[in-house]
């Protein structure tokens, strides 16, 4: 009976260190992507109560004393600029957590009926590198960074560029950002590429960029050329309406159809057993900067 209780006390407190471990390294998480973290903020992601969350606060500054310093005049904790990650984050969960409040985590069933593995491309992503572009783009800093580009003969030229955004297409990661050092034109890089990133100074003015903040609407339909149209209607969850309306962001809406594997030529003309779908309304968006992406877009 004592072994018993001793067993159950035991169980209940080594959850509880879990927990505690959880909330500092949640705290951790958010002073290396995000540069910053307070109170309000760490009670709403991690449903505690005000007491729980200052003392989790108060715990890793205790704890981690050289990763965190009070920000008086924002009332906030800020990442110091010594910073080193007190524990192992994923690189992609974090990127999934920032683009889209989302958090990829391993699950414990012990039977699974998929495949034994899954054949991708493994492309390990640098954490620290990648939590200073996050930072940089909540901050509103520029970064002096060393990309390598496909179109370019450069094997690693260095850009002034400011991150505004990121996001994923196709298994790559990318980073929206307005590139000082040419013209200041919004590009999309692939975060893979980059070799190094440093916070710089710029004074130049940053225009607004309209082609991520303007939507636009992209009509998908089974494609007109496919024996079997009914067949991919249910693909496509047309039960009662001819035709998906996706609205999207300009600038992503190649990215979505490349994704997709929409037909996007002028007159339906890819194999309709490799693209099924096709965008009808291709003639509303020939001007998007973006379609360059889309399959078949540049084909007569």
């Amino acid at each position: 009976m004592q072994e018993c209780i001793y067993t159950v006390y035991n169980d209940a407190r080594n959850q509880i260190e879990d927990l505690i471990v959880n909330k500092l390294e949640l705290v951790d998480f958010l002073l290396m992507f995000t540069g910053k973290v307070n109170r309000n903020e760490l009670m709403e992601i991690a449903d505690i109560s005000i007491a729980t969350a200052t003392r989790t606060l108060t715990q890793y500054r205790e704890t981690y004393a050289d990763n965190i310093e009070y920000n008086i005049g924002k009332k906030r904790y800020d990442a110091t600029r010594q910073f080193s990650p007190a524990f192992t984050h994923n690189c992609i969960s974090a990127l999934k957590a920032m683009a889209y409040g989302q958090r990829l985590e391993p699950t414990k069933l012990l039977t699974t009926i998929g495949p034994d593995s899954i054949a991708s491309i493994d492309v390990s992503l640098n954490t620290d590198l990648v939590s200073k572009i996050c930072r940089a783009i909540y901050a509103g800093h520029a970064l002096k960074a060393a990309y390598v580009s496909s179109t370019e003969n450069y094997k690693n030229r260095e850009r002034l560029i400011l991150p505004t955004a990121i996001f994923e297409s196709r298994n790559n990661w990318y980073v929206r950002a307005c590139d000082l050092s040419d013209n200041t034109t919004y590009k999309n890089f692939k975060l893979i590429r980059f070799n190094d990133a440093k916070t710089a100074e710029f004074n130049k003015e940053v225009p607004d960029d309209i082609e991520w903040r303007s939507k636009v609407t992209l009509t998908i339909g089974p494609h007109i050329k496919h024996p079997n149209p009914e067949a991919l209607k249910l693909d496509l969850g047309l039960l009662d309406k001819p035709v998906v309306n996706l609205i999207v962001s300009e600038a992503l809406a190649g990215f979505v159809l490349a994704e997709l594997g929409v037909d996007s030529s002028a007159n339906s003309i890819l194999n309709p057993f490799h693209f099924q779908y096709c965008l009808l309304n291709r003639y509303e968006l020939e001007n998007l900067n973006s379609l360059i992406l889309a399959p078949g877009f540049n084909e007569k």
